[in-house]
């Protein structure tokens, strides 16, 4: 059955690739890329045998941190690309008289017939490669290698079958597409984390003994879980620890097989369950436009803005497209106050030390910049409606009343974000005292940024996700416009809340309150502004707005 499958997904997969010629060339290139950073990899590995005789110790911590964090990013898969590859799916087998313990293990091999599960399999066996000194712990290293692979695989497929049922509904799908987004945040900022770590470890001794025993301390831990117990074993044979080297050989194989047996389990249990079609939502008495509808201020001219204010908080609690927008805003002033903490960190460096307000500044700049693009947020609103916006205009909606719509829907969340990052970050740093002075000058940027937003994201529709669509997937087509539209909007929101911000640097005690009021006052002015000026905008341009958004979707859908 193993040999079976195995045929079967190779099959599968080259009849894929015949299918089209431009994804063979997409498989292609990606392929020599990822071979290209494997090849590095099994190089560095293999030059690091010359540096882990004396420090066995230090070798063993780091191949099983690795190796965990290699098991936890497979895990995670099911999570980000859900559905990606449907070769082998479970379901195709139903009609045969099969069961889970019969295609669990050829289900699991199958992975080494594609470019990641390959490549991982390569990384996997070179993990022995720093031992090049010690033949008997390349052997172990080498079993080590081939179980934390299958290990990979195992808690990859259980629980991608798993959580089959609830992933593959559209509101998972969604929430997909913001993990990937999230993730791809976190991963932007590993050069500088490794260039922090490089700090930490030509600092000096002390701190290089912390790192260590961080690091042993947590490869301790993880040996004895299935994160990180097929990885030890290579470190146990270097070291000669032969009795630690028989516990997590057998830990490895015990959760291999439990493993196994779970997924065989969860295979049982879908190969005898229909899929399940997903509903569609029905809108109850408590619908969120039924309940705007009903507020007392929501009469006359009102009564648009009310509608779609609460059709914009829909989606900002449900689209991934809005959704993506919050973690990259948080992520702002998480990452300026983390970088400016760690240059001004006593003792990490041998230079000279960064003066103080180096820090103070990269700190401001993160807060800076979060209010900024909350407001900057606005400037593809209109287009993510995409043809919809057909309904604005023969319901008669005023511009005005669109744009504000908007405006008091993203006020819900944005204001009292602004509000408690800008409390928090100065208490953290340690300046609570600039607290009134840090909300003002957030505030008047904000609404500087929906002001400007307000009225480019009229002048100017450019392509972005379908509604439907991952907030990751990329458009092409009137990247210049788009580049004008994002940096305009950005650098006119900076310019109309810059004089606030100059008098927040240089204000003290009672002055911080006073730029409070002024912050507040001049971000909600501009941001009335915005809203008029934009809304004559959407009046005069109204039908030229529609045709752009038809293009846009015709060409995309097409």
């Amino acid at each position: 059955m193993v040999a079976t499958l195995l045929s079967l997904k190779l099959r599968l997969t080259l009849a894929d690739l015949k299918r089209s010629t431009a994804r063979l060339v997409v498989w292609i290139i990606m392929g020599l890329y990822a071979l290209s950073l494997v090849v590095m990899g099994v190089i560095g590995l293999a030059a690091a045998s010359m540096a882990v005789p004396g420090h066995e110790a230090q070798a063993a911590a780091i191949t099983v941190v690795a190796g965990a964090v290699l098991v936890i990013g497979w895990a995670l898969l099911p999570l980000v690309f859900f559905g990606s590859d449907q070769t082998l799916d479970p379901a195709r087998f139903t009609q045969f008289s099969l069961g889970g313990s019969q295609l669990a293990p050829g289900l699991v091999l199958a992975g080494v017939v594609g470019l990641p599960g390959l490549f991982t399999a390569i990384l996997a066996l070179a993990s022995a490669l720093p031992w090049l000194g010690d033949p008997i712990a390349v052997v172990f290293g080498l079993v080590g290698g081939v179980l934390g692979w299958a290990t990979t695989q195992v808690g990859c497929r259980v629980l991608s079958a798993g959580l089959s049922g609830i992933l593959s509904s559209r509101k998972a799908k969604d929430m997909s597409g913001l993990i990937g987004l999230i993730l791809v945040l976190l991963l932007s900022t590993v050069g500088y984390g490794f260039s922090v770590v490089m700090a930490i470890f030509s600092s000096g001794q002390q701190s290089l003994s912390a790192v260590w025993a961080t690091l042993t301390s947590a490869a301790d831990v993880l040996s004895w879980t299935p994160l990180g117990a097929p990885w030890a074993i290579v470190g146990d044979a270097g070291r000669g620890q032969w009795l630690m080297l028989a516990c997590h050989v057998v830990l490895s194989f015990v959760y291999l097989g439990v493993g196994l047996w779970l997924y065989a389990r969860v295979l049982d249990k879908a190969l005898v369950t229909p899929p399940v079609a997903a509903g569609s939502a029905t809108v109850t008495k408590g619908d969120l436009i039924a309940r705007v509808a009903g507020w007392s201020w929501t009469q006359g001219a009102m009564a648009p803005v009310a509608a779609i204010m609460a059709r914009c908080l829909k989606y900002w609690r449900r689209d991934p497209r809005y959704l993506g927008t919050i973690p990259a805003v948080v992520f702002m002033p998480l990452l300026f106050t983390a970088m400016s903490r760690v240059m001004t960190m006593p003792g990490l460096s041998q230079n000279e030390p960064v003066p103080a307000f180096v820090g103070v500044g990269m700190t401001a700049s993160g807060l800076a910049l979060m209010a900024v693009m909350c407001g900057f947020s606005l400037s593809a609103d209109l287009a993510y409606d995409a043809s919809a916006w057909w309904l604005h205009l023969a319901a008669g909606v005023r511009g005005w009343q669109d744009r504000a719509g908007r405006v008091f829907a993203l006020c819900v969340w944005a204001v009292p974000l602004i509000v408690v990052v800008g409390i928090a970050v100065p208490v953290v740093v340690g300046a609570s005292a600039r607290i009134p002075a840090t909300l003002g000058a957030m505030l008047s940027l904000y609404g500087a940024g929906v002001a400007v937003s307000s009225v480019f994201s009229a002048l100017i529709i450019y392509p972005v996700p379908l509604p439907g669509e991952s907030p990751m997937k990329m458009k092409t087509g009137m990247m210049g416009t788009q580049m004008l539209s994002q940096f305009g909007t950005m650098i006119g929101g900076v310019v109309l809340g810059l004089p606030v911000c100059l008098w927040a640097i240089v204000a003290h005690g009672v002055q911080g309150w006073m730029v409070l009021v002024v912050g507040a006052v001049w971000g909600c002015a501009l941001a009335v502004a915005g809203v008029v000026i934009g809304g004559r905008v959407v009046d005069s341009r109204g039908v030229t707005i529609l045709a752009s958004l038809m293009k846009n979707d015709t060409r995309e859908r097409g």
